[in-house]
């Protein structure tokens, strides 16, 4: 073999060094690009549940106000629709402001209106959330979240069903879906996350439940009072051989 040759066949050898350099930077930066993107899913599915707790809260507080307000004010003021959705609030209590009211009623309709207006600022803030997680799961007619989840998990995440009902197990369950609610599930790095959202459903999830919770609430409540009314009064007397 003459110099010549051995000279022109180093750059060749060199060449494929530097291309299997490329492609493990590649991969590497695709494998770093999947990490953090899946990462970043967990931290977003997280803030989501965040905000959703806390949008519900403070609807569940301007809900019972302007109850209150409707009780003691409405037939002189007008009414201010809660359950029609948040926009209509803010459109109500924006026609309430167009009145001549008296200060501290004017103060109060102010006052909800911050409110409404922090509500809807929550709405748009988990909308964003709800477009950077993908593509969720549309809810069916007569779907559970426990069929929902137990599908992802053994389709989609690759678990025995036997791991995925013990991981079932352990996670909370919204157990009012109303068909268009949006279910989004991350199983990463051992770790389970669901969450529901409102979707193309009239109503969120978290709506109904405290729909529910306050429906019970007053029916207990109605029960209490009957059994009041049923219960023997202490001015029948004194018990027979006293």
């Amino acid at each position: 073999m003459s110099n010549g040759e051995t000279v022109s066949r180093r750059p060749k050898g060199r060449s494929w060094i530097v291309v299997v350099l490329i492609i493990a930077l590649v991969a590497a930066g695709v494998v770093g690009y999947l990490y953090f993107r899946s990462q970043q899913k967990v931290l977003n599915l997280l803030q989501l549940n965040v905000l959703q707790s806390q949008r519900i809260d403070e609807f569940g507080r301007l809900s019972d106000q302007v109850r209150e307000f409707n009780a003691r004010f409405g037939a002189r003021f007008g009414r201010i629709q809660t359950m029609e959705g948040i926009d209509v609030v803010i459109k109500d209590i924006e026609a309430l402001q167009a009145q001549q009211l008296p200060s501290s009623i004017d103060t109060l309709i102010a006052e909800f209106k911050a409110i409404a207006e922090k509500v809807d600022y929550l709405g748009d803030e988990i909308d964003k959330l709800e477009n950077s997680l993908g593509k969720p799961h549309n809810v069916a007619k007569n779907e559970t979240h426990s069929q929902i989840i137990l599908n992802y998990l053994t389709t989609e995440a690759g678990l025995s069903h036997k791991e995925a009902e013990q991981i079932m197990k352990r996670t909370a369950l919204i157990w009012e879906l109303e068909p268009g609610n949006h279910v989004y599930n991350i199983y990463w790095n051992g770790v389970f996350l669901t969450t529901v959202t409102q979707g193309t459903a009239k109503r969120s999830p978290l709506i109904v439940q405290k729909l529910i919770r306050d429906m019970t609430a007053r029916h207990i409540e109605e029960l209490e009072a009957r059994l009041q009314q049923l219960a023997p009064s202490d001015s029948l007397g004194a018990p027979i051989g006293r």
